[in-house]
């Protein structure tokens, strides 16, 4: 009996832990630089549930460009340099 609950509570935690690997991979997919310029330095509050993904991301992104639209050349590329000498993120 005890070695049936003991396969059962590892069986449970197993599955917690995959589940957990799994949903901090997914969060990580498809935001790059190219597609939300300046990403990195986003700092509002979670949207929704959402915080650090695709919908963050997508909710912020135009709210982000005017409050920093300084920091875009041509519209779209980020200038990082500028922004770390003027954060003194060095």
């Amino acid at each position: 009996m005890k070695s049936k609950l003991f396969i059962l509570a590892a069986i449970v935690a197993g599955s917690l832990a995959v589940t957990s690997a799994s949903a901090q991979v997914h969060v990580a997919v498809g935001i790059n630089e190219q597609a939300y310029p300046g990403y990195s330095y986003y700092s509002y509050p979670s949207w929704h549930g959402h915080y650090r993904d695709k919908v963050y991301y997508d909710h912020y992104h135009d709210r982000f460009y005017r409050e920093h639209k300084a920091y875009f050349h041509d519209n779209a590329h980020f200038d990082h340099d500028r922004w770390e000498h003027e954060h003194h993120r060095h």
